[in-house]
């Protein structure tokens, strides 16, 4: 009958195709009759010799016979053949591009931590939050990022934050962390994403090409040397570019745009105090419109440069004292008000944006 075949001669059964294969007729001889009706999840329909092709590693299909597979977005990464979805990188982590393939393709904080000394021994990485550490760290490396760790669990008692790069080979004796923790979260600093123009993005070794592939030049070799002795993304000329880039190699090509993930905590939102607040949001919770920090009118201060302020009206917290952002108003009876961007968290904001 159709989707069998009888290839073992003077048997009297058949023999199924293999799942999700038919045959075209009855009375088929040969394994090599059946065929994809549909191409099933995790294949393609090859358009030129009408079979189902597997999706390779960093491609998936969710839908039965797809035309073509489709890449990993940024952020997820698929090391597996034949899927219907790809995996998510680590909640603050990101890739360079579509189609990722492995974990190490994604981009963010990474904590090491060893069970025994000068990281030896049983090794753990960490990339998010680990609110109980179900082992006795002897040593540990902060290979990219920051971490906030503390000596207790569900982050209490002593907490301290470790910042790239640093390693600790003793935690029972050193200067650096005193401690070993038992829980720790990690952290988004400005390596990782740019904020508005990306004038204050710090230049880091993850990004290092443009968007076309091309590699960045030595910033020294440049009109922009005070950005340093490497060739990493940076927008050392706001006022003219809106992005992280850099000079290229190609005679062709001066200079391109990085493709450095935008932030989203930080700019869409606030997290802390709002100290590190860098969004656009420049009316208060009260209604009332902020005053330009530069500006003294109506209202005089002492906060015109520095810490997130300039000349702009956007929602800061620049003296690091107060318990959100806030701004001046232009309201000559209303000295200053609370701005209200919303509080970070992980289940309304994304960590970064394309």
């Amino acid at each position: 009958s159709s989707g069998i075949n009888a290839e073992y001669g003077g048997g009297n059964t058949c023999v199924s195709c293999p799942d999700g294969k038919t045959t075209k007729a009855e009375a088929a001889t040969s394994v090599d009759s059946c065929y994809w009706e549909q191409c099933p999840i995790g294949y393609h329909r090859n358009s030129e010799t009408n079979g189902c092709d597997e999706c390779p590693q960093g491609t998936f299909t969710d839908t039965v016979e797809s035309p073509e597979c489709q890449p990993c977005a940024m952020g997820f990464f698929n090391p597996i053949r034949r899927q219907r979805k790809c995996l998510q990188c680590p909640s603050k982590h990101w890739t360079r591009s579509i189609g990722s393939i492995h974990q190490t393709d994604c981009i963010g904080p990474v904590l090491v931590m060893c069970e025994g000394v000068n990281m030896t021994g049983v090794c753990h990485a960490h990339y998010d939050r680990e609110l109980q550490v179900p082992y006795t760290a002897k040593s540990l490396e902060v290979q990219a990022g920051k971490f906030k760790v503390c000596s207790g669990k569900n982050m209490y008692l002593r907490c301290a934050t470790v910042t790239y790069p640093l390693r600790v080979d003793d935690l029972s004796d050193s200067s650096q962390l005193a401690f070993s923790p038992l829980s720790l979260e990690s952290d988004i600093d400005d390596s990782f994403c740019y904020e508005n123009k990306g004038e204050e993005y710090t230049p880091s070794r993850f990004y290092n090409a443009t968007i076309s592939g091309h590699g960045c030049k030595n910033w020294l070799n440049t009109q922009h040397p005070e950005v340093g002795d490497n060739t990493f993304c940076a927008n050392p000329d706001p006022s003219k570019k809106t992005q992280p880039w850099c000079y290229t190699h190609d005679p062709e090509v001066e200079w391109e745009y990085c493709q450095v993930p935008k932030c989203v905590w930080d700019y869409e939102c606030y997290t802390g105090n709002g100290f590190e607040y860098r969004g656009r949001l420049a009316r208060t919770e009260q209604g009332y419109t902020c005053q330009n920090w530069q500006s003294d009118w109506p209202h005089p201060h002492g906060y015109h440069n520095g810490n997130g302020v300039g000349d702009h009206n956007y929602g800061r917290n620049p003296g690091n004292s107060e318990r959100a952002p806030w701004c001046f108003t232009t309201n000559l009876f209303k000295r200053w008000d609370y701005v209200n961007p919303g509080r970070c968290s992980r289940e309304k904001f994304p960590f970064y944006r394309d």
